[in-house]
């Protein structure tokens, strides 16, 4: 069963578990003191066949403003990531809770759309911006893919890791396309990634450029988000490469080279990182320790527990996406979602 299909299965079940009170049996052991929240792109919602990926990446301006009130139903602290060690010594032993919001990647619209929202509530948020999309070098290759994939219904293609032959007759095949070459492109030696992309997404009449200039944030655009105190600028590594198919030479240069073009460039601390694809192994753990980072953040899906003081360079986050209603997100709060994914672990790190 594909990602999509077992969103869509999670929002319609959730109704049921919440209304017979699963979340209530795991509220007690694997709540947590709260969550880190992981968002990519607040945007209004778009008509037209779309791949999952992205409406996993996208929620509306309301939609965000349902999160809001939902946190702040529960009474939970909206804090940032500079203040969370502090509030977990401070909150260990209380029944206060504790919410973050987290930006990956450093798309336009985050200033355009998420900005206005946070700003009128007066909510922190950080965003973990990837250097090479205001630099104007990234490629974003997982948009332009999905172009391609709704276009055509037939994609054959080799590249130096795997091919792909499939069938993109209905939507279910174009979904399972996207995800079996998107795993192909996550692969890739990052030596050779902007070659090989330009020549497959040029056999199909795209171009590695494509989406580039409207989608990402410029260093203007990011330097008026960062003289918010609301707001805290994260790293998220030069190129959005799969650290783990790096070189140990090439990830640390990944790594620290973020932290040092993102102070430089804004004239800020950096203090805090992000995982692309939150893909790390204890190699880059350590050189997130070297870099002076004072957490980083994964995409496991787990809340956050005091212990969690302890492993401040693995702490996991609740994904938002398009699919999450408050019934969804209900469960992910109380335990019952994170419980079930981590093999009833408590502190996932």
């Amino acid at each position: 069963m594909g990602q999509y299909y077992q969103k869509i299965l999670t929002q319609r079940f959730s109704p049921l578990l919440n209304s017979c009170g699963i979340g209530n049996l795991t509220k007690s052991i694997y709540a947590g003191k709260g969550q880190i929240l992981i968002l990519h792109r607040v945007v209004p919602k778009m008509s037209g066949e779309r791949i999952h990926n992205h409406l996993s990446l996208e929620i509306s301006p309301e939609h965000l403003e349902r999160i809001f009130v939902y946190f702040e139903r529960k009474n939970s602290d909206f804090i940032d990531l500079d203040t969370l060690p502090t509030w977990l010594e401070t909150n260990r032993r209380t029944k206060k809770k504790f919410v973050i919001f987290t930006f990956d990647d450093g798309y336009k619209d985050n200033l355009q759309f998420a900005y206005p929202v946070f700003k009128k509530h007066n909510i922190p948020f950080t965003i973990y911006i990837t250097s090479s999309i205001p630099d104007g070098r990234a490629i974003i290759w997982w948009y332009i893919l999905e172009d391609l994939i709704l276009k055509y219904d037939r994609i054959q293609y080799s590249f130096s890791v795997g091919s792909i032959n499939a069938k993109c007759l209905t939507h279910r095949a174009k979904e399972r396309t996207f995800t079996h070459i998107r795993k192909l492109i996550t692969m890739l030696n990052s030596m050779n990634l902007e070659k090989e992309l330009a020549d497959f997404f040029s056999r199909f009449g795209y171009n590695v450029l494509d989406h580039r200039a409207e989608m990402g944030l410029t260093w203007d655009e990011i330097a008026v988000l960062a003289k918010d105190p609301i707001v805290t600028i994260g790293a998220h590594t030069l190129n959005h490469y799969n650290l783990r198919n790096l070189t140990e030479k090439q990830s640390l240069y990944e790594i620290m080279e973020s932290k040092k073009i993102l102070e430089k460039n804004l004239n800020i601390k950096v203090n805090h990182f992000s995982y692309p694809f939150g893909k790390y192994t204890s190699r880059e753990i350590d050189f997130v320790k070297q870099s002076n980072f004072l957490t980083a953040t994964t995409t496991e899906n787990a809340n956050v527990f005091y212990k969690h003081l302890n492993h401040p360079y693995t702490l996991p986050r609740i994904t938002i996406n398009t699919l999450t209603s408050e019934d969804v997100l209900n469960l992910h709060v109380n335990g019952f979602y994170p419980a079930i994914l981590n093999k009833f672990r408590r502190v996932v790190h």
